[in-house]
């Protein structure tokens, strides 16, 4: 019974098996759930939320994956990364705010999957949850300097 618990966890309820690309269904629903609890509650509720996430999505992850490698169907961790990139848009530039989500969608996608220094370190160095997920926290970094960058020239 907690193997199937951690399993929908790690998976974001089976997320992860229905797509041949479930990193990128799983970031772009990610957009929609992170948009709508940020509407509804705001800035401190959905980092407290994203914060419960990453701490229950590292205990699945511990508890479920038995390999020494990122499974793809495991993807609580691009929910993750996608999650914290998005909480922080709204304070970068309030007006072009489905630009940026998208542009935020994008650059996320790019850095998880051709996984630049030191996000490819990283990802071999630590085999465990922790690498399954900080390689993602690192591509969220990666993606918000990006935007920072643009809207510094934009401005």
């Amino acid at each position: 019974m907690k193997s199937n618990f951690y399993k929908s966890i790690s998976t974001c309820f089976g997320l992860g098996y229905i797509s041949p690309f479930p990193g990128t269904l799983t970031s772009f629903l990610t957009v929609v759930i992170i948009w709508l609890i940020q509407k509804y509650f705001g800035f401190q509720i959905t980092l407290t939320c994203i914060f419960f996430i990453t701490l229950l999505g590292y205990i699945a992850i511990e508890k479920d994956v038995n390999k020494k490698s990122d499974p793809k169907e495991i993807v609580i961790d691009e929910f993750i990364g996608q999650s914290l990139v998005l909480v922080f848009l709204p304070l970068l530039w309030q007006p072009l705010l489905w630009q940026m989500y998208i542009l935020g969608f994008v650059l996320f996608r790019f850095f998880d999957i051709c996984k630049p220094f030191p996000i490819n370190y990283f990802e071999k160095k630590y085999q465990n949850a922790f690498g399954i997920i900080f390689d993602d926290v690192i591509a969220a970094g990666y993606t918000l300097l990006i935007i920072y960058i643009l809207l510094s020239l934009y401005i």
